[in-house]
């Protein structure tokens, strides 16, 4: 029989059809807006930044608390989390400098934190400000865009166990229903469990400013 009889064509020209529709029903729609509930590794990330941050709290030797002739206390149990969760209010701070605030929401942007709690990583963090810090974590933050209307992040301000410790004024922008991944890498001279925060300010299209605050984010005892 040959090959071009009808009879073969149309079979072939079937199966073909099926899985030309099986593969376009599993592709995900660019316009679509996509989900934080779901796993990260399934979200379309439009953008990725990196954020390296320092622990510049003095580490145990050079800790004013901290004299030669006594007893170190133990270090906590490895992988053991901070605790009272969630924690309690921030340190004291100076006037003019920022203090973390609750956690928040906002109708515009969703915020999630993976893996959360955070385990040790150290893995060096190659910056010449993490040099003397061994103790490392790394973890990624998701911002998305609740709605259609883009939305610009002017500022993030970072925080160490309730501590300001930097403000990165590097600007990006947020596409309507986007999602940009935010790599976070902290370093730090204390083995003991920490916990860290970004507050991020933003604008949206319409010109309405706002403020919203990062879920608290756990980082377990090397």
């Amino acid at each position: 029989m040959s090959l071009t009889s009808p009879r073969l064509i149309a079979p072939f020209i079937a199966i073909a059809l099926a899985a030309l529709i099986a593969s376009c029903s599993q592709q995900f729609s660019p316009t679509a807006p996509s989900s934080l509930t779901g796993s990260p590794s399934m979200q379309t990330v439009v953008a990725e930044f990196i954020d390296v941050l320092v622990d510049d709290t003095p580490g145990p030797a050079a800790s004013e608390h901290f004299r030669p002739n006594d007893e170190p206390a133990p270090p906590p149990p490895s992988g053991s989390a901070p605790s009272p969760w969630p924690p309690g209010p921030p340190p004291s701070a100076l006037p003019g400098v920022p203090v973390p605030t609750p956690p928040s929401t906002h109708m515009r942007v969703a915020l999630k934190v993976d893996p959360e709690p955070v385990p040790h990583s150290g893995t060096p963090v190659g910056t010449f400000s993490c040099r003397d810090h061994k103790y490392t974590w790394y973890y990624d933050q998701y911002i998305h865009g609740e709605t259609g209307i883009p939305v610009r992040i002017v500022e993030r301000e970072n925080f160490f166990d309730g501590r300001f410790s930097s403000k990165n004024t590097q600007s990006f922008e947020l596409a309507g229903n986007g999602t940009v991944k935010l790599q976070t890498r902290w370093c730090s001279s204390w083995a003991r469990p920490h916990y860290t925060q970004t507050r991020y300010k933003a604008v949206d299209d319409t010109g309405q400013e706002f403020t919203i605050s990062g879920p608290w984010v756990r980082l377990l005892t090397p």
